[in-house]
């Protein structure tokens, strides 16, 4: 994507730092793989156990530890950065895996304005057996990147066996909490605060979002979504007033920093993640006309 320009000569550093395969640990914890070590970072899988009865699905995790001060990447980066990609190809009766991202936060560096995670975070997923019946086998091979000042590409590669129906593991609670980091899926105007009520399209190039927010909360940020070759900057909040206990109507500018040359915000898909201290929603919004209001 263009957003990466600026990283294209701190890549070459990255990759020549990065070590050519992950190292790995000679011990793995009970309902966890073997730890996977890179440069600056290091990560495992965890196992959450079966969902349900039948075993048709697993909960398990990513776990990643950074150095301090390092931070690694959401699913969309920001100005800088790279996202995670993910190989299960080598997994064993694994029919498909979903990622569930937890809310992310915002970093303001000399690069720009990043997204993702410092220091620690658990990556939950969604893992769908192509038979009940038999074992589950999770295998990962994972390229993700690590940054302090330059982005830094790291491989990893974990492999795990998944508990059975009616047994528990160590990493269950772990696993649990980082679900609850993410974002909940809610129409407009669905729910109390934090939530959206409205969003429309301005000027072809950027987005005018209103949102309701706990008088309580300290960091509110919304993180701005769409197709490749948009990029959208941090939001910048134009108006705030008093509305009902405990709560405040937000407007913000979204701007977009980049976009296709005659491209229109109106006519892409947009995914728009509002966070509110812990508290986080996610709402999709699809063409052809962006405008949605609170009922």
């Amino acid at each position: 994507m263009s957003s990466f320009r600026p990283l294209l000569a701190l890549l070459a550093l990255g990759l020549a730092a990065a070590p050519a395969r992950a190292e790995w640990s000679s011990r793995a914890a009970a309902g966890a793989s073997e730890w996977s070590r890179g440069l600056h970072a290091t990560m495992r899988l965890l196992d959450g156990g079966p969902q349900d009865a039948a075993g048709r699905v697993y909960a398990a995790g990513i776990e990643i530890k950074l150095d301090p001060q390092f931070k690694t990447y959401w699913r969309t980066p920001g100005d800088s950065g790279l996202p995670p990609e993910f190989d299960w190809s080598a997994s064993q009766n694994v029919a498909g895996v979903t990622v569930l991202w937890p809310a992310p936060y915002r970093f303001e560096d000399a690069a720009g304005s990043s997204i993702g995670y410092k220091e620690h975070v658990v990556l939950p997923l969604s893992v769908e057996a192509a038979d009940p019946a038999k074992p589950v086998v999770l295998a990962l091979k994972l390229d993700y990147a690590v940054c302090e000042q330059i982005c830094i590409p790291v491989k990893g590669e974990a492999k795990l066996a998944l508990a059975k129906a009616g047994l528990s593991t160590p990493h269950m609670a772990a696993i649990a909490e980082a679900r609850k980091r993410a974002p909940a899926q809610h129409a407009i105007g669905d729910g109390p605060p934090p939530t959206f009520r409205s969003v429309e399209a301005s000027g072809g190039k950027a987005l005018l979002v209103s949102a309701l927010v706990p008088d309580t909360a300290g960091v509110v940020d919304i993180f701005a979504e769409g197709p490749d070759g948009w990029v959208f900057s941090a939001p910048v909040p134009v108006a705030a007033l008093p509305h009902g206990p405990g709560a405040r109507l937000v407007n913000y500018r979204i701007p977009a920093t980049e976009s296709p040359k005659d491209g229109d915000v109106s006519r892409i898909p947009v995914v728009l993640t509002l966070t509110a201290d812990d508290a986080a929603v996610e709402t999709k919004l699809t063409p052809p006309a962006l405008k949605a209001k609170a009922k």
